[in-house]
């Protein structure tokens, strides 16, 4: 016990003096702590804002800003109660924030819907502006390679007919227009 202590005071007093790697070492040792507590006492709201790591990486910013209150511990035991406290003092705040205050407030998020009418349809997440002229980028190519046929079943079920109003309006067979889309699905999904 009394060798742990020593080996304990030792990698502290390394820290005090910036060993990156006695640092490490600390972390490594008592970061699984500080990581139990705030898994256990994480509101279950939070969780969807929050992973536990972000607040061990709170504790330990906090902690590395106070060097001085290193040389203050003398066994491992007593690091321990000091990091699992400010864990729970981290949560406590972030709680009272993200649940009581009025702009962070968890319980008042809503998700997004499409419209007064229909409450059941969220809105989609929409392309970005790139996605969307590499997409058109993407289609221009593949419609130079179709016959003049091939374009005009594409352009008329971009309008919204059927395969039966295509084969009817080019006069082909209803396969033949079934076949040029999937033909596009299958280059696309490539």
């Amino acid at each position: 016990m009394n060798n742990d202590n020593s080996e304990f005071r030792e990698v502290l007093k390394r820290v005090c003096d910036g060993s990156e790697e006695a640092t490490l070492e600390l972390i490594d040792t008592y970061g699984p702590h500080i990581q139990r507590v705030v898994r256990r006492k994480l509101n279950q709201r939070m969780r969807s804002k929050f992973d536990s790591l972000d607040f061990v990486q709170m504790v330990w910013a906090s902690f590395f800003t106070e060097r001085e209150k290193l040389a203050s511990f003398t066994e491992p035991n007593d690091l321990i109660r000091y990091l699992v406290t400010m864990a729970q003092r981290k949560l406590i705040q972030e709680s009272r924030r993200r649940l009581q205050g009025q702009k962070h407030n968890v319980g008042r998020e809503r998700a997004l819907r499409a419209g007064s009418e229909d409450e059941s349809t969220y809105v989609r997440k929409s392309d970005t502006p790139s996605q969307i002229v590499m997409a058109k980028d993407r289609f221009e190519v593949m419609m130079r390679e179709y016959s003049d046929r091939d374009r005009q079943v594409v352009e008329l079920r971009m309008l919204g007919l059927t395969f039966v109003e295509i084969a009817e309006r080019l006069q082909i067979h209803e396969r033949t227009a079934r076949e040029v889309i999937e033909k596009l699905a299958l280059i696309e999904t490539a």
